[in-house]
């Protein structure tokens, strides 16, 4: 977006602000992993750089479960504003025997194929639709028994967080279930663009 999004006024208070806002209650431990600490003094939070650098959602996941003190760790957004202290309780609650915990969101894509048909010359399209997930990786839980297999990923140069899933044993949280704890969804909308910038002002009135 040409800033940091971070430091983005939203109301009376940045995005990063609400984000920390909606931890307290939650959480009794809050760590910000930042490479550019000059520009969070102001929060009064213990920061931590990343690892390894330049290794994306998983580099910083990665240093969040080695730098907490709690062997579960809740992984958020700064750029979150929506954030609901309900579900997220719910996410650490859920976790038992498993190595992370991870909601997913789900969405319908056409399944276009042709097949062919009774007349030789005549092709039909199969369009039925297929559910496709996307795992919200950063409104999410982990275990520290994640980072051996996250330190062989980087080493691997592996930096998809959901390549990681498979790799451990990870409990899914479906739509049916979220859902009772954030009716919306809201809690995984983040601000990437400029748009979705506009859209969180329309909607701070009624989200926070």
């Amino acid at each position: 977006m040409g800033q940091n999004k971070a430091l983005l006024q939203l109301g009376s208070e940045t995005l990063i602000e609400h984000v920390i806002h909606r931890l307290i209650g939650v959480t009794d431990e809050r760590l910000l992993i930042t490479n550019s600490p000059e520009e969070y003094v102001h929060l009064n939070l213990p920061m931590h750089g990343d690892i390894l650098p330049n290794a994306g959602a998983l580099g910083g996941i990665h240093a969040g479960l080695t730098y907490a003190s709690h062997e579960t760790v809740l992984c958020v957004a700064c750029d979150s504003p929506f954030l609901q202290p309900a579900l997220l309780t719910y996410l650490i609650s859920a976790m038992e025997t498993e190595d992370a915990v991870v909601p997913y969101t789900e969405t319908q894509e056409p399944n276009v194929g042709r097949v062919p048909v009774l007349h030789p010359a005549t092709l039909a399209a199969n369009t039925t639709s297929r559910t496709t997930k996307k795992f919200q990786t950063l409104c999410a839980v982990y275990s520290k028994r994640c980072l051996p297999v996250i330190e062989q990923m980087l080493a691997d140069s592996e930096l998809r967080v959901h390549e990681l899933y498979r790799r451990i044993r990870c409990r899914e949280v479906p739509p049916a279930i979220w859902q009772t704890f954030d009716a919306e969804g809201v809690s995984f909308f983040n601000v990437n663009t400029p748009a979705d910038f506009e859209r969180a002002k329309r909607e701070q009135d009624f989200r926070i």
